[in-house]
């Protein structure tokens, strides 16, 4: 196969520009960002952790983190109007700061989401083999046999993408649709249900602390709705439609996961959760109906998992694209096969994906390698936003009216409080998970330097 640029439409000294075809509504942007925010997959898997540390406090920090979010998500509509590019966050740092500083924002984003494929598809082998288990009674789930099934997701997902974006939206948008109805029909359930003995709902609240952990375990739980800037060129209307896609998918999934999370915490205890924190989704499907409802819920935790891993694959795959454009990566990665696919990306990252779950396998637990992974995603997202933020700081510290009230005010205020939460996060963790961020970021420094040079065809201040 040979790759090379295709559909050119401007450029830098008439050098030609590879752009992706166009083949997004509205729509498939809406359901997009809810797909790749997966709200049956984020409750299963960060449900049981947020909960331990926020306790009947869990749906205000819930609350909290949208309400950062829809900061960001403003300032993200913002810079997508003005500059809609498949670099999105790495994009517009650079416009704002230039080379080095567009170069780290794309070490952030990598690491941050090669963190987030393997956090997406880990809890995709496990729930595989419960399901498989309630059909096969014996089938046990291990380290490997999740690993190597999580990997198998990740390689049927970089199939479906490498057909082609519309294939892959299609089926994610069906499948959020899916799950948001099973979501609903289980919240109903769990409201109608009489209230547990001893339920979490009635519980103290917890110390500040306890609830700015639950915060920050909130920026993983509703993260992905960024995807749909990341298709900003295959895109229609694309100076407006990925802006509100993204935030309409964003307010929709939190106020889905907010009802929820309110429903299942009545029917739940503190020790039930922490008995079931990698599994509590599972755990509430039997408190509120056994074992037809266990199995409805894992079949809709999968569901969720597989459109949130396909979409996690799409805004790695566009990121990669637009950094090799820019010269950031390797010039491969921003070429078009004959189809005006980013065919290189999307086969190198499957193959990167699939060798994380194997390594995930040599972790001695699942809990304690999804962990593990779970603290570097939520701090590096946390990391990427904020700078995103500060780009539009940057970008729009001279306007006036609604542009300087969300292109500067809104994204400060984010910045703030992302900076607070991701700070006492850090500093309550262990200390091996606090050095390997340290040396990760700082490596982000060395790859700043090696890469920078690049030039970017994006315009500049």
């Amino acid at each position: 196969m040979v790759w090379g640029p295709h559909a050119t439409r401007g450029g830098r000294g008439g050098r030609a520009v590879a752009h992706l075809n166009r083949v997004l509504s509205f729509g498939d942007l809406l359901l997009l960002a809810a797909a790749s925010i997966g709200p049956a997959f984020s409750l299963a898997t960060t449900f049981g952790p947020m909960e331990a540390a926020g306790g009947s406090a869990t749906p205000l920090a819930l609350l909290l983190v949208t309400l950062i979010m829809v900061c960001v998500a403003l300032a993200y509509r913002r810079l997508g109007a003005r500059y809609p590019n498949a670099g999105s966050a790495y994009t517009w740092v650079r416009i704002a700061f230039g080379a080095h500083a567009g170069a780290y924002a794309a070490w952030v984003l990598i690491v941050a989401n090669l963190f987030a494929i393997v956090a997406t598809a880990l809890p995709a082998g496990i729930y595989t083999l419960a399901l498989l288990g309630f059909l096969v009674p014996g089938i046990a789930s291990t380290p490997l046999a999740d690993g190597l099934v999580g990997a198998a997701w990740v390689l049927g997902a970089g199939t479906l993408l490498y057909r082609g974006l519309r294939p892959t939206s299609r089926l994610a948008n069906a499948l959020a649709i899916a799950e948001l109805i099973v979501l609903a029909v289980a919240a109903g359930a769990a409201l109608l249900h009489a209230p547990v003995r001893d339920a979490v709902t009635a519980a103290p609240p917890p110390a500040a602390g306890g609830l700015v952990g639950a915060i920050a375990i909130g920026i993983w739980m509703i993260d992905g709705w960024e995807v749909s800037a990341s298709t900003a060129e295959e895109a229609y209307h694309a100076e407006t439609a990925p802006g509100a896609g993204g935030l309409a998918g964003l307010l929709l999934t939190a106020a889905v996961l907010w009802l929820c999370m309110s429903a299942f915490l009545r029917v739940g205890t503190p020790g039930g959760f922490a008995g079931n924190e990698g599994d509590a989704m599972a755990y509430v499907g039997a408190a509120i109906g056994g074992g037809p409802w266990r199995i409805a819920i894992t079949a809709t935790v999968l569901v969720s998992l597989a459109a949130a891993l396909q979409t996690t694959l799409v805004y790695l795959t566009r990121s990669f694209f637009a950094m090799g454009r820019d010269g950031v990566l390797p010039q491969r990665f921003g070429a078009l096969d004959a189809r005006e696919q980013p065919a290189f990306a999307i086969v190198l990252l499957t193959a990167v994906g699939v060798a994380g779950l194997v390594a995930s396998a040599f972790f001695p637990s699942v809990r304690a390698a999804f962990d593990f992974i779970l603290s570097g995603a939520t701090v590096f997202l946390g990391v990427l936003f904020m700078l995103s933020a500060a780009a539009a700081v940057r970008i729009f510290a001279h306007a006036r009216g609604g542009t300087w009230r969300d292109g500067v005010v809104l994204p400060a205020l984010a910045i703030l409080a992302l900076a607070a939460v991701l700070a006492v996060s850090v500093a309550q963790g262990d200390r091996p998970t606090q050095l390997f961020l340290l040396a990760t970021a700082l490596a982000g420094f060395g790859f700043a330097w090696w890469r920078a040079p690049g030039r970017s065809s994006a315009p500049q201040l």
